[in-house]
Order: structure tokens, then C-alpha cells, then sequence
């Protein structure tokens, strides 16, 4: 019982210690309070994330792990494990089997050079989170100096020597107030570089395009139509390319044309505008022609399929064509990125396929192209009778409830059977059928659905896109896609293996798919059997 006591009054005293130390540091556990901090070098060397840093301080030149272990004070701001990984591939290295992309650059970097980069990590003094302010400079035990920023949001940002902004160069605090014997330790997320290692290292501090793009205020909405469309990795991964980047107000210019439906990003939600909005953004991405991503005058490739720009000269620089009569001129040419340039222009330049998009938000939908056609009047009295005609409206679609315009979802095609097709249906049923409202019972009407729905195929297909073979239809009985020997022309083939049906006015578009008129009602094989058992 006795043993059980003292167990107990020791565990209490180590929560009390553990409880006083947190008042000093926010890093350690509890526990480390029992033995003291330690040097600096104490709590990096024990730290877990910045075994890194560890290895580096033991490869430099100089001796600055005794350093680190003297008097001080010191700040020291330490790059975590990623900042070195991150540093390490910026500069080519890669991981193996064998050693990490930051083993491998520890172990091939000069050593003075890495004690020149370490040692701008070092301020002397004691400063803690609370003493920086916005806006200061700070001198490093190298000489240099680095620069601070204190966001709204409170965050302590360090910036080095790349300055650009653009490549968000700046290195965050991300665990702060390591406290020690001979000062203290900020845990910060990427590696600090001062000029003297950008030179040696032959350092690229020029912004990615995708940085350029996030990184300047007047391409925000560029920046944010590229997440969107989920382009950022296609472009980050470019390996050469000319970029044509509209301003924001190119964008705000470009929403107001397509009308009060679209008054930012957000009103591009569904898949078929995010897949518009892609291609208009591709369409500003100039690859590399011979090599080379220099602006001619003529068209030029875009990373658009088959879609190409007018590049013309303006007499002051370079202006650019697209599918419409208004022409886009550069604002800044030719910024300098690491994987290519920039052109900043003051125009969304746009594609066709833009162009047709929204030909068709002012288009009707199948249901009424049907209604609105004089040929089509027993196919409409049909899709009444049928409780069809609002799936055709949206016909096979899945509606999305959240969608601000149109639903997009699975379009269709409808092979649309004229009034004289029709007819001439009626005269094969014979005197009991005059039209539509003879199929008055249930199971005539369930008839009348399926041959409908025989004429609808799931997905838009034009005329052009035709192939030949079967097509399994809504109703998901089979049709036959059967081409014309000589022609570049397809008939309809049904049940009935007899009779085929010519499309008479391919084409009818719809914003959710197209109709194909043509000229006999197409048969299923319960039709066929349905003429059979009435003989």
C-alpha cells in the first residue's frame, strides 16, 4: 500500500511539473520539464521533425552544433523535415530505395555554403512569437537579413531572399516558442535562403506559371477558375508553354455577357460548365511549336483539340483572335516563368465550343423542339398520353436540384417519327385505332410508352457521330444503325426487319440532346407482337 502511495505522490508531482512547463513551452511533452529544456541544439536534435536539420548542422562547416550549445541567446528558426524534402527536389534530387532527395543533398552541398544557409536561421536574442511585428527586418548571425510579416490571421511569416512574390517565398511558423537554456526555437516550413546560396545553388527563383497565376492579384480569378476546372496540376506540370492570362476584369467582362445567370464561379456547377470552363482555359495555353513558345502572327496551337488562336500584331505588341469578332490585346507581355511566360490580356477568349454552349442556354429542350415542329403534332399528342413529355423535357436526365440553369445530366437522342409516320401506323393497326386517344386501356398506353422510349437513345448523337451497328435505346430493346451503300447516309432498322426508317431532318438540337426526324414509326418486338395477336 505504502508502494501504491509513493507511486501516486510521484505521478502528481510530475503532472504538477508537467503543468508549470507548459506555461514556458509549447512543444515538449509534459515530461521533458523534469530534466529542463536543454540548449537549442538540445530541442532540435530531440525533435522528431527536424531530424533534417539535425544532419545538416552535423555536415556543415564550423562546428555549429557546439555553437548552438553556447551561451547565446539565440532564436533559431528551424526548417522542419519537409522544408528540406521540398528544397531538396526544387533542386533535383529524388528519393531511392536508398537514401531520402534530402540525405542526398546533405551529402553533395558544400559544407560552407550549408553553414551560410544554416546560420541565416539564426538571430541572437530571445524572441519569442509575441515580439514580432509586421513589417520588420531582422539581422541573422550570417549578416543578411530576413524580412517579417504578421498576417490578419495572426501567422508569423519569415522572407528571404527570393523576394518574389509570386512564388509565395515566404517560410511559416508553424510551431512556435521552443524554449531553451540559450533561447529559443520556431519551428518553421520551408528552408530560408540568403542571396550568396541562391547564386552558388543556381537557385531558379522565378515563379511557376501556375504561380504567376496565383500569385498575382489581378489573375485571382484565373487562379481560382483553374482549381475549379481542376486544371492546377495539369498546369503546374507543364513542362514549357506560353500562357494568354485574362485579368479579372476579363472574367467580370465575361460574366456579364452570359447574363444574370452567371455572376461568378460559383454558377458554374455543373458538369457540363465546369467541362466548358475547362476548355475555354485550355484554350489560353500555347504550347511549344518547334521548340520554341515565341508569338508569330498566324494561328496558333492551343492545348484546345482542333481550336487554334489568331496571334495578329497590333503595331504596340501582339493581340489574339478567338471565335467571336473582338479581338484580346496584351496588358504585360512576355513575364518570364520557370516553365515558360505570360501574357497578361483583357479579354476571355473563347472557343467554338463556347460559342455553342451557350447558343444552347438560349435553345429550347426536346419536349418543346417536338411541340414547336408542324410534322410533329401526333408525336406530341403522344407524349401527353404517355406522361412522357416532361421526360423529354429532361428527357433520361438525372435532375440536379443545386444546378442554377439547365440540367445537363445524360442527354438524349430522339429518333422523332412525323405525323405521316404515325399514320401510316394507325392503317397497319387497322379500323380501331384513328389516333393517339385509341390507346384508351392500360396496357395499350404501357405499349405506347415502350415504343416511345424505343426511339430515344441515352447520350447526344449527331448526325456525324452515327455508326453503324446497334444502339441499345431507352426502352432497352435494340435498334440497328445501318448505313447506305454509296452515301455517307444511316437508315433506322426495328423489330420488324422489314421496313427501315430514313432520317428525313437530322440535327434538331436541344440544350439536352438532339432530335433526328424521320419517316416511320419505329416497331419493338411487343409491337410486332402486340399487330400479330390482333390478326
Amino acid at each position: 500500500m505504502n508502494k501504491i502511495r509513493t507511486i501516486g505522490i510521484v505521478l502528481s508531482m510530475f503532472a504538477l511539473l508537467g503543468l508549470n512547463s507548459c506555461d514556458d513551452d509549447d512543444i515538449d511533452s509534459p515530461g521533458s520539464a523534469i530534466i529542463g529544456p536543454g540548449t537549442v541544439h538540445t530541442r532540435i536534435s530531440k525533435s522528431g521533425a527536424l531530424t533534417s536539420l539535425e544532419s545538416a548542422l552535423e555536415a556543415a562547416s564550423g562546428d555549429l552544433t557546439s555553437t548552438l550549445e553556447g551561451t547565446g541567446p539565440f532564436t533559431v528558426f528551424a526548417p522542419n523535415n519537409t522544408a528540406f524534402t521540398v528544397l531538396a527536389e526544387s533542386l533535383g534530387y529524388e528519393s531511392t530505395d536508398d537514401e531520402t532527395a534530402a540525405e542526398a543533398l546533405l551529402a553533395n552541398i558544400d559544407p560552407a555554403l550549408l553553414s551560410q544557409i544554416l546560420t541565416y536561421h539564426v538571430v541572437s536574442g530571445n524572441m519569442d512569437a509575441a515580439s514580432f511585428s509586421d513589417g520588420t527586418t531582422l539581422t541573422t548571425v550570417l549578416g543578411d537579413e530576413i524580412s517579417v510579416i504578421v498576417t490578419e490571421d495572426g501567422d508569423i511569416q519569415l522572407l528571404d531572399a527570393t523576394k518574389e512574390p509570386q512564388t509565395n517565398p515566404v517560410s511559416t511558423v508553424v510551431q512556435s516558442n521552443g524554449y531553451a537554456d540559450n533561447g529559443i526555437v520556431h519551428y518553421i516550413d520551408k528552408v530560408l535562403l540568403p542571396q550568396a546560396a541562391i547564386d552558388a545553388l543556381d537557385f531558379d527563383v522565378r515563379p511557376t506559371i501556375l504561380e504567376w497565376a496565383t500569385g498575382t492579384d489581378d489573375l485571382s480569378i484565373l487562379a481560382s477558375a483553374v482549381e475549379k476546372a481542376g486544371l492546377a496540376d495539369a498546369i503546374a506540370g507543364l513542362d514549357t508553354a506560353r500562357v494568354l492570362a485574362p485579368n479579372n476584369q476579363a472574367f467580370a467582362d465575361l460574366l456579364d455577357a452570359l447574363g444574370d445567370d452567371y455572376s461568378s464561379l460559383d454558377d458554374f456547377d455543373n458538369d457540363a460548365e465546369i467541362a466548358l470552363l475547362s476548355n475555354i482555359l485550355l484554350y489560353h495555353v500555347l504550347p511549344p511549336v518547334d521548340g520554341s513558345i515565341d508569338l508569330t502572327v498566324g494561328p496558333a496551337t492551343t492545348l484546345l483539340d482542333d481550336s487554334f488562336v489568331d496571334v495578329t500584331a497590333d503595331g504596340t505588341g501582339f493581340a489574339f483572335g478567338d471565335a467571336t469578332a473582338t479581338t484580346a490585346s496584351t496588358l504585360t507581355a512576355g513575364i518570364d516563368a520557370k516553365n515558360g511566360l505570360v501574357d497578361i490580356i483583357d479579354k476571355v477568349l473563347l472557343p467554338q465550343a463556347a460559342l455553342d454552349f451557350l447558343a444552347l442556354l438560349s435553345s429550347d429542350d426536346l419536349a418543346t423542339n417536338v411541340i414547336a415542329a408542324p410534322d410533329l403534332s401526333i408525336l406530341e399528342e403522344a407524349l401527353i398520353a404517355t406522361d412522357l413529355a416532361g421526360a423529354f423535357a429532361d428527357v433520361t436526365n438525372v435532375q440536379d436540384d443545386e444546378a442554377t440553369n439547365y440540367t445537363y445530366f445524360r442527354p438524349a437522342t430522339v429518333f422523332a417519327p412525323t405525323d405521316a409516320a404515325f399514320n401510316e401506323l394507325f392503317d397497319i393497326l387497322g379500323a380501331d385505332y384513328t389516333g393517339i386517344a385509341s390507346f384508351d386501356t392500360e396496357e395499350e398506353l404501357e405499349l405506347l410508352t415502350e415504343i416511345l422510349l424505343y426511339h430515344v437513345l441515352a447520350g447526344k448523337v449527331v448526325s456525324g457521330d452515327l455508326e453503324a451497328g446497334t444502339a441499345t435505346t431507352v426502352s432497352e430493346n435494340d435498334i440497328e444503325i445501318i448505313s447506305v451503300v454509296g452515301t455517307e447516309n444511316f437508315v433506322i432498322g426495328d423489330a420488324t426487319n422489314d421496313v427501315n426508317a430514313n432520317i428525313t431532318t437530322p440535327d434538331v438540337l436541344a440544350r439536352n440532346g438532339v432530335a433526328h426526324i424521320i419517316d416511320k414509326v419505329l416497331l419493338p418486338k411487343n409491337a410486332i407482337d402486340f399487330i400479330n395477336s390482333m390478326e
